[in-house]
């Protein structure tokens, strides 16, 4: 499909750079939607009944 966005998009400078910045755009956003998937997956897991740390045992 990439090859057929650049054949559509022809020599026009200005709609390559679009598409290259928002080709880099789309990869910060992956990006930064995979930290907070594994951030809620950790907070997930440390949520989970029975996984109580040493310091919120003894605070108990």
């Amino acid at each position: 499909m990439g090859k057929a966005i650049y054949g559509h998009v022809g020599t026009d400078a200005r709609l390559l750079a679009e598409l290259t910045r928002l080709r880099l755009r789309v990869r910060e956003l992956e990006a930064e939607v995979a930290a907070l998937q594994a951030l809620l997956a950790h907070d997930a897991d440390l949520l989970e009944p029975g996984l109580v740390t040493a310091s919120a045992a003894t605070t108990s």
